[in-house]
């Protein structure tokens, strides 16, 4: 009879063990939703006096100069890219991994826009780092701006979000979008963009007099590659936010990889399904399902961002994720990205761990 009872009270422990494991090492938040509901500017009938938009006369140096110009300029300075590949918005995005790492959308052989968040690239008249008191002291900064493209008229409204981590700010042909880490109150990242991009990426609310721009919706294997590279270019820029942070760099994880994926497509589907499901599988357990038992674990997910840089930007000045992103416990990292759907999920893993394995 003991030995019937010291089994159960083994079982127990287990179970004891396992709801441990559950509960107090996987972080798991909620769905960041962007701030802006894409695809649904507001048409106005008439437009009043111009309130933003006019433009301060455009940097003369710096990676700015190229948005606008042929690609073959930027190859001059920066060489060929590290790879190429496509966009939700018909342009291609070029990456180069080597510093300075940025990435330049490149349309009918133009630079459309750059983005960095390398400490060491140009982005004068700002710098990566920058405190953003600087800029609210010698950057005009409107919370309405007006695009003009030929007679159509596109108005942003920046809410009280925006103002403060991030900012639009007109220069002629050109605008610049400072992407600031919240908590620190610096710059984390700068985009550097063309009008028509900016009204097709529509990353504030939005309002138009004329007609809309909008981008071609990408075929399903289009829309596949998109997936892809989101999922690259989100883990790219995860490692460079935790360098600027001097954390340490995770390493890729091709299973977190396909349980993030299928995460992703799971959140779209229910979205759109018109029955009722399940309830939704919790982290801790889908790990556990795959064989996945890491000391620690996190997760994060969003939707409805228009590319990885507003979602990993979203992710970190959200409190709760950010938590997650900048975990020095983490080792190891996997991306799932269906459609506007992104799912990270991070794991720490140590050499006891043997259930873990990089392809």
């Amino acid at each position: 009879m003991w030995r019937v009872g010291w089994k159960i009270l083994v079982l127990l422990l287990i179970v004891m063990g396992v709801y441990y494991f559950m509960t107090d090492k996987v972080s798991e938040n909620l769905p960041l939703e962007s701030p802006v509901q894409h695809g649904s500017p507001i048409a106005v009938p008439e437009k009043g006096p111009s309130i933003g938009g006019e433009g301060m006369p455009r940097p003369e140096e710096g990676m700015s100069v190229h948005v606008g110009q042929k690609v073959e300029k930027m190859e001059e300075q920066f060489g060929k890219p590290s790879r190429i590949e496509p966009s939700s918005f018909q342009y291609e995005w070029w990456v180069y991994t080597e510093k300075p790492r940025f990435m330049a959308g490149v349309l009918n052989g133009k630079v459309n826009q750059i983005y960095t968040a390398d400490g060491v690239s140009d982005v004068a008249p700002f710098k990566i780092g920058q405190n953003v008191q600087e800029i609210h002291r010698f950057t005009p900064i409107e919370s309405e701006i007006d695009v003009k493209i030929k007679e159509n008229i596109y108005t942003f409204s920046l809410n009280s979000e925006d103002i403060k981590n991030r900012i639009l700010i007109p220069y002629e042909n050109l605008f610049v979008q400072l992407y600031i880490d919240q908590v620190d109150g610096v710059i984390e990242g700068v985009r550097f963009i063309n009008p028509s991009t900016l009204v097709k990426h529509q990353p504030y609310d939005m309002t138009y007099l004329g007609e809309m721009i909008e981008a071609p919706k990408p075929t399903s294997t289009v829309q596949t590659e998109v997936d892809r590279a989101m999922e690259r270019q989100t883990f790219e820029l995860t490692n460079q936010v935790r360098e600027e942070h001097q954390l340490p760099l995770l390493s890729y994880n091709d299973k977190l990889a396909t349980l993030s994926r299928k995460h992703s497509q799971e959140m779209i589907f229910r979205k759109y399904s018109s029955h009722e499901e399940g309830p939704v599988e919790v982290f801790a357990e889908r790990l556990k399902n795959v064989g996945l038992t890491p000391s620690k674990a996190g997760e994060n997910t969003a939707f409805n961002y228009i590319d990885a840089i507003e979602t990993v930007h979203g992710w970190l000045n959200s409190p709760k994720h950010r938590e997650v992103l900048l975990n020095p416990n983490f080792t190891h990292t996997g991306i799932g990205v269906y459609n506007k759907y992104y799912t990270q999920s991070f794991i720490a893993q140590t050499e006891l761990e043997n259930s873990i394995h990089d392809d």
